[in-house]
């Protein structure tokens, strides 16, 4: 009889192991109605092996490894800091494995904008994997190709999600001293159907095609980062954007935060805990607090969270080029929530799918994807280079909450 379920699909992360252990070609990877990626079974191609539900992730989940050494900090070259999503953590560690030869494997948007796996065997390239990618990438034959660097004595880099790194171990099945793995502290997967249809609404905007997308553009702020869409250098060498969406105001952005679009598996997600099962966990370091005049300009540059949980990891990051300062377990713990726990299905997910179904997208865009109302002071913070205004709003507001009345709020618009 052949295999007719590898697991239950609300508990497939997509990671696309079955796919790829699977000899007899007989697994595809195909969108559901929300766009998520689950496999589809040929019968009169499978031979009943076993493999795919064998070593799946989900029926077979990894040991998770304790953290040893915990950092906060940022590269030393600040067109790396400035150019990646929190402190240019990832990048630091590619430079060390390429310039020993070895290979990086990460997500890139292709030519259609879509987020893919792929892999760089140079630094010139390593720009395409830079920055966060807020869509679930499709990752391929990557584990194939990783497999095969790896038995040619390459090193070899693998930063993915969490659920994906799974996937890559349980794809391999032993232990390589070759491998180095990289996850994220992940806040969830949101559809590639959104964005897909969040593309056109843009296209629509711009009148023109959407070529690149910057979905953590420090534009003035690393935390209160914009969605950059189609960057034009200008002749002063100024960055501009056909499109810029701001963190509160972006339809993207919103609907991604408000926990409607993602996959069904994270919201019981396994890997949402302080052990790990990569080699090094990297992260935003979300609440940093200065403690050097150095240090006061982190607002704007980025400051990554970079957890150490093997032997190797600790012995690379010795030679990262990188300000690091270390931290406890506890601290890094209250800096990403995923650490901790998954983000619970909202209640109104299944209203929002249901809508989504009916509605156009601007409609959509209306009722779910609106901009946040924001404290004045959070207003002049972020749109307003004044300080005065921006404490003059604070002050007020502290009057206010002490009287018990209402904070005054905005709301922003994306441009």
């Amino acid at each position: 009889m052949s295999v007719t379920k590898i697991c239950a699909p609300s508990d497939c992360t997509g990671c696309g192991m079955c796919q790829q252990i699977c000899h007899q070609n007989a697994i595809s990877m195909l969108p559901d109605t929300e766009g998520f990626l689950h496999p589809s079974i040929d019968i009169s191609l499978c031979n009943n092996c076993g493999m795919c539900q064998r070593f799946c992730p989900v029926n077979t989940p990894l040991m998770k490894r304790k953290v040893l050494k915990v950092y906060s900090g940022w590269s030393n070259d600040e067109y790396v800091r400035i150019n990646s999503s929190s402190g240019g953590a990832f990048t630091e560690i590619a430079k060390l494995i390429l310039v020993k030869g070895g290979v990086v494997f990460g997500v890139a948007m292709d030519e259609s904008v879509m987020a893919r796996h792929i892999y760089v065997d140079n630094e010139n390239e390593l720009s395409k994997l830079r920055g966060s990618k807020y869509v679930q990438s499709i990752i391929g034959n990557a584990y194939r190709e990783a497999k095969e660097f790896l038995q040619n004595g390459r090193l070899v880099l693998f930063t993915g999600t969490p659920c994906q790194i799974a996937g890559l171990y349980n794809y391999l099945r032993k232990d390589y001293s070759n491998l180095y793995t990289v996850d994220l502290i992940c806040h969830g997967v949101p559809s590639p159907k959104i964005f897909y249809d969040y593309k056109k609404y843009i296209e629509g905007i711009i009148k023109e095609r959407v070529t690149d997308v910057k979905f953590r553009y420090k534009k003035s702020s690393w935390i209160f980062y914009n969605m950059g869409i189609n960057p034009h250098v200008e002749k002063t060498g100024t960055i501009t954007h056909s499109y810029m969406g701001s963190y509160y105001a972006d339809p993207y952005i919103r609907v991604f935060l408000r926990d409607n679009i993602l996959r069904p598996n994270c919201y019981h997600c396994q890997y949402t805990s302080i052990e790990r099962i990569s080699d090094f966990t990297i992260a935003d370091w979300w609440k940093y607090k200065a403690v050097s005049e150095a240090d006061n300009d982190f607002e704007k540059k980025g400051v990554s969270l970079l957890m150490c949980n093997s032997e190797k990891a600790v012995n690379l990051s010795q030679n990262l080029s990188m300000k690091l300062r270390e931290r406890t377990i506890e601290e890094a713990s209250n800096t990403n929530l995923s650490l901790r726990r998954p983000f619970p299905k909202p209640k109104t997910r299944d209203e929002f799918w249901s809508d989504y179904q009916k509605l156009s997208f601007n409609q959509m865009v209306k009722k779910w994807m609106y901009p946040e109302s924001i404290p004045l002071s959070v207003y002049f913070k972020i749109y307003s280079k004044s300080r005065f205004l921006y404490m003059m709003a604070y002050f007020y507001e502290r009057v206010l909450r002490k009287i018990h009345l209402a904070k005054y709020i905005i709301k922003v618009q994306a441009k």
